[in-house]
């Protein structure tokens, strides 16, 4: 089985590994672990995390603040994986996992996803020691070190430094031709970049491959943001439609109240007002987070002055 990049399943069926730990779980937790571990990979880079943290959740239960000898690291991943629920102690002793382990990690996915998990929340200076400890790994451990090095907030690089340690995340991954890997480094580049368009669009283009869903809704909000702000709202209302109907499709309340909410602002740079007033009335009715409607009704103050000037 993979234990590396982004790799695919090789004995079972994604939908059959849950089923297969719960299994494990009752007669060798061992087993058990061991595949949470090996299948990291494969949830991470296809937007299963859920599955991941139904199965850690499920192990972790059953081994609670005993790590078996010799599976420290299968151990951290599935703490990784289930940090959501995790014991504290649990979380803990992964801690203790990371900062005593003298090598590099053994899976080549370790790396990425404990940077991504609990990088930002460790001082920049246990990430960097982290990452110098994994930069003479496989291929794909290197390309995934260099997106570590590079993602906003984890490690104490300057922006310039960033964006070049990305870059070279990304030309690795292509050379590798792994587009998860090359997604995740498109993903933390466009927040780097000062003309992030072209690098947002590929990053679509890879969600869209991925069939990563919500990424996908998010990234076509994202772009329509910037067709918006460079005056493109034919561009920005086709995205944004998009996301709308992307959101709908998969019940993504978020991302439908922002997709309604950027189709009005385009709407009233149209001059289109009353489809405007319509989008920020279905957000006003429908959305319930606080958030979206803060943003609806400072789009409304906009559009009421923008009526009384006309």
């Amino acid at each position: 089985m993979n234990q590396g990049g982004s790799g695919e399943l090789h004995s079972l069926e994604g939908d059959q590994v849950v089923s297969a730990i719960e299994r494990a779980c009752e007669t060798d937790l061992r087993t058990a672990l061991r595949l949470v571990a090996r299948y990291s990979a494969y949830w991470w880079s296809h937007g299963l995390q859920d599955e991941a943290a139904a199965a850690a959740e499920r192990v972790l239960s059953m081994l609670g603040r005993t790590v078996p000898v010799g599976l420290d690291e299968e151990y951290l991943l599935a703490v990784i994986h289930g940090a959501a629920s995790a014991e504290q102690e649990q979380v803990e002793l992964a801690q203790q996992i990371v900062l005593t382990t003298t090598g590099p990690f053994r899976y080549s996915v370790t790396v990425l996803l404990w940077s991504l998990v609990f990088g930002p929340f460790e001082p920049a200076a246990v990430v960097e020691e982290v990452l110098e400890r994994n930069e003479g790994g496989d291929a794909w451990t290197r390309a995934a070190v260099e997106l570590c090095r590079g993602y906003p907030g984890l490690t104490s690089a300057a922006p310039g430094e960033a964006a070049q340690a990305l870059r070279t995340a990304l030309g690795r991954f292509r050379m590798l031709e792994d587009k998860w890997g090359m997604f995740q480094a498109l993903t933390a580049l466009r927040q780097v970049v000062d003309e992030p368009l072209d690098v947002t669009t590929e990053a679509l283009e890879l969600a869209e491959h991925l069939c990563l869903t919500e990424e996908t809704a998010l990234l076509l909000c994202e772009r329509a943001d910037l067709y918006r702000a460079l005056g493109k709202l034919e561009d920005a209302h086709e995205d944004y439609s998009r996301a709308l109907a992307v959101g709908e499709h998969a019940d993504f309340p978020d991302t439908v109240a922002a997709a309604r909410i950027g189709l009005a602002r385009t709407a009233r740079g149209s001059g289109n007002l009353a489809a405007a007033r319509a989008h920020l009335s279905e957000v006003l009715a429908t959305s319930q987070h606080e958030d979206a409607h803060f943003e609806a009704l400072h789009e409304l103050a906009a559009l009421n002055a923008s009526e009384a000037s006309a």
